[in-house]
């Protein structure tokens, strides 16, 4: 069976000094909190009630327990998240990687192009045989 050994914060630096906007799971934190009544010096981080940090770290890591996912993820650079791409062509205000920007622009522009193509149209035969017997 194997052991797994939780590793506690340093004296010197809280747990609570990391649990901030830019960890990644504060807007879900913040989305289970919005049920509560809090004064803002409640909020841990700004963010969300303690409990509602709790939930979100916990069900994060029993999420990652369940499907084998490794805790600590390095993110890509390079990754383009589709359905973020979709949602800011579509106008949404979001925060976006470099690529994922140039990803948005690309085929903002490929749908511009489109549009803007002159249009060819392209007749069937029988239509071409009415217009020869028309002569």
């Amino acid at each position: 069976m194997p052991v797994q050994a939780i590793a506690s914060a340093p004296a010197d630096e809280p747990a609570h000094v990391r649990l901030t906007i830019a960890h990644p799971l504060a807007a879900v934190a913040a989305r289970t909190c919005t049920g509560h009544t809090h004064d803002l010096a409640d909020l841990v981080g700004g963010v969300a009630c303690g409990w509602a940090w709790t939930k979100a770290l916990t069900d994060d890591l029993m999420f990652a327990l369940e499907y084998g996912l490794p805790l600590d993820i390095e993110p890509d650079p390079s990754y383009i998240d589709e359905i973020a791409v979709r949602r800011a062509m579509r106008g949404e205000d979001l925060e976006l990687t470099e690529c994922e920007r140039a990803e948005v622009k690309r085929r903002l522009a490929d749908i511009k192009r489109r549009r803007n193509r002159g249009c060819t149209f392209v007749c069937s035969r029988a239509a071409a045989a009415r217009r020869e017997a028309g002569r």
